[in-house]
């Protein structure tokens, strides 16, 4: 009896299977490339930092650096936790947090659902939670005392919330989020726009910052189970 070639099904299979696999590894790679890019970029201006007098300038030229470097080691996570379906921010943002609290000296604590989300959108919830918490760095505490950090990232219902809070010494009374013009408050701003969100600050036992966002239609929960892959 001559063997049954593959049916149409199978041929479908194993043209998909490679594909998907090969496209999933294309995004590795390129964010492996771009968080090399992003941290050669970071060496030059620390370097050209280095070669600078005005301490306006150094101080920007240190914290373009430290942002590059961030997003550079961003971009590595993502190439670890990039899955077929997308990025569960539960252990991508966990990981991420160490690296905040590495580079600022803060007391870094991360709690998220367990949500799978595109690339893009993690993306832009990591480099917000930097930029909040190279803020709490800068302002919340007195020179020199390492606070604490608090990154919460939850689901609720369509929308994505993410907080992050510290426990320093609160917002001024004028601060108006609204109308802040420090690069960092513009980013989280383009951020928030870009995720169609909200985003709001008030002054509770410390500063704390909430952006909320609608989830996209292709969001879901990831799975958690102890069964074996495949089982």
């Amino acid at each position: 009896m001559t063997p049954s070639g593959p049916t149409t099904t199978d041929h479908a299979s194993l043209a998909a299977g490679p594909t998907s696999r090969t496209r999933q590894d294309e995004h590795r790679e390129l964010d492996h490339r771009l968080a090399n890019s992003l941290q050669l970029a970071a060496d030059f201006l620390i370097f050209e930092h280095s070669r600078v007098a005005d301490a306006h300038a150094r101080a920007a030229l240190v914290e373009t650096a430290e942002r590059l470097s961030a997003v550079g080691q961003m971009h590595r996570f993502l190439a670890v936790h990039h899955g077929a379906s997308g990025v569960d921010l539960d252990p991508f943002l966990s990981e991420f947090g160490k690296l905040i609290g590495d580079t600022t000296g803060l007391y870094c604590s991360v709690e998220s659902d367990a949500v799978v989300v595109a690339a893009e959108t993690a993306q832009q919830l990591a480099i917000a939670a930097n930029e909040l918490a190279m803020n709490a760095a800068k302002h919340a505490y007195p020179w020199g005392h390492r606070g604490a950090l608090y990154i919460v990232c939850r689901r609720r219902g369509d929308s994505l919330v993410l907080v992050v809070s510290d426990d320093g010494q609160g917002l001024g009374k004028d601060f108006d989020i609204a109308r802040a013009q420090g690069l960092g408050m513009t980013i989280l701003q383009a951020i928030v726009r870009q995720l169609r969100g909200t985003f709001h600050a008030v002054s509770d036992n410390g500063a704390r910052f909430t952006i909320t966002a609608p989830l996209p239609s292709g969001a879901a929960s990831a799975p958690r189970s102890f069964s074996p892959p495949g089982g």
